[in-house]
């Protein structure tokens, strides 16, 4: 079997390895005393495996396989380009507030509850953010929860107006409280991003 590891053939004996998980594992011998770095992607005979495929490696037998190709980045990397996402996916979220907001006002609570489940849904992903970076930017990450914390008492005052269906307060909750705070998230991300951005370029 061919590994291709970054991009270059790599020799590796993987005949005791009994599935990607133990593929990838071994490969990382191949790259001690490079910076930390995870994997990022993983192709079996070039079909690219899809993110959520990478944390169940182990499901993948090798039999019959004649070339894997695993792209490894530093951690370091990773999480500012996960920072960077996160800041404009603030952007994002804080314009859907916004159509919620008009909706509720206008009288469409249909669409306007629809577009907040979404809203809700995206609070969760930056929730991931905040903690996908953790393990690099430990100080950065905990500011990040705590304006996190900030949020949650306005989305719990928002769920009770639902519950009274209240759509003119919700529409104030989303539009004064929870969209200043997620625009907040969005630039203290920006900033962590920068700033580390910088410090690396001056190395």
């Amino acid at each position: 079997m061919n590994l291709i590891l970054n991009g270059e053939r790599t020799a590796i004996d993987a005949s005791d390895c009994a599935n990607l998980a133990e593929l990838v594992a071994r490969s990382e011998s191949l790259v001690r005393g490079a910076e930390e770095a995870v994997v990022t992607e993983v192709a079996v005979d070039g079909h690219v495996l899809p993110p959520e495929a990478l944390s169940e490696l182990e499901r993948h037998a090798l039999a019959g396989v004649a070339c894997v190709e695993i792209v490894r980045r530093p951690r370091r990397e990773v999480a500012l380009g996960v920072l960077d996402q996160g800041a404009a996916y603030c952007g994002r979220i804080v314009a859907a507030i916004g159509e919620a907001s008009g909706d509720y006002r206008a009288g469409r609570v249909q669409r306007a509850s629809q577009q907040l489940a979404d809203v809700i849904d995206a609070l969760s992903v930056l929730t991931g953010i905040t903690y996908s970076i953790a393990g690099v930017f430990v100080e950065e990450a905990r500011s990040l929860a705590a304006l996190q914390g900030e949020i949650q008492p306005w989305l719990e005052e928002m769920l009770d107006a639902q519950t009274g269906e209240d759509p003119i307060l919700i529409a104030d909750l989303l539009e004064y409280e929870i969209a200043p705070r997620v625009e907040s998230w969005g630039k203290a991300m920006r900033a962590i991003y920068s700033d580390s951005a910088r410090s690396d370029d001056g190395r």
